[in-house]
């Protein structure tokens, strides 16, 4: 049996999109929690055997008066993170709109990666959003970033998570931005932070170790095990 006999298979990946809020109200214990919570996802990731493929993380902050791609889609193995910090405004929908495009984006996301997995975190209102303050979620789902994601042929079928950190956060827009059924859950403390995460953590490992790690709807359902409230 010669060489051309073989076929290399390369390992499907799960991307895992995370969008964080890096404004100034997150200076401090938030985005401490934020990074201490994103490095334990890193190291539980890199650490599980026997799943169908492996876990790629990509972070996008948006803070100040831009978005930044801090990590494209980079294995966990690989991944080096670097600690994020907190100033300025929050162009959340500028966000969105970016990793939209990178979920479409064939070369980045490819074809035969699974669904990805994308967590938007936030402790406030988007400032890119040019309507009401008190908009109703059906203009959330028409302003362009919402409405380019839920559109998009393969963004729209991700798995969406939203957290509300510190109870701040504008919950019809992250209605808007989830619209699967489920609802933004509220991190009160970075105790919650690092909960939450985990479970995001946990619900990876799940999808990519099932039969069917696509049907990302199996996977949506937050249930604190302490039975506290964490749904908004």
């Amino acid at each position: 049996m010669g060489l051309n006999d073989f076929t290399i298979t390369k390992e499907r990946a799960l991307p895992i999109f995370i969008l964080a809020d890096t404004s100034g109200s997150m200076k401090g214990e938030k985005i401490q929690a934020v990074n201490l919570a994103v490095r334990d996802m890193i190291a539980t990731l890199r650490n599980v055997n026997d799943i169908r493929g492996v876990f790629k993380i990509s972070i996008i902050t948006f803070g100040g008066d831009k978005v930044i791609v801090q990590q494209y889609p980079t294995d966990v193995r690989d991944i080096e993170f670097n600690e994020l910090e907190a100033a300025g405004k929050t162009p959340m929908g500028e966000a969105i709109r970016v990793v939209t495009e990178l979920i479409e984006d064939k070369e980045i996301v490819k074809s035969s990666d699974y669904l990805p997995t994308v967590v938007l975190l936030s402790d406030g209102y988007p400032t890119d959003f040019d309507g009401s303050a008190s908009a109703s979620l059906e203009q959330y789902l028409e302003w362009e970033p919402i409405k380019g994601m839920h559109e998009g042929p393969r963004s729209q079928k991700c798995m969406r998570v939203a957290m509300n950190v510190g109870g701040g956060s504008d919950k019809t827009m992250l209605r808007a931005f989830l619209y699967n059924g489920t609802e933004p859950m509220l991190a009160t403390d970075a105790e919650d932070i690092a909960k939450l995460f985990k479970w995001v953590t946990m619900s990876t490992i799940s999808r990519m170790s099932s039969i069917n790690p696509d049907d990302v709807k199996s996977f949506l359902r937050f249930d604190d095990e302490d039975d506290d409230e964490v749904i908004v």
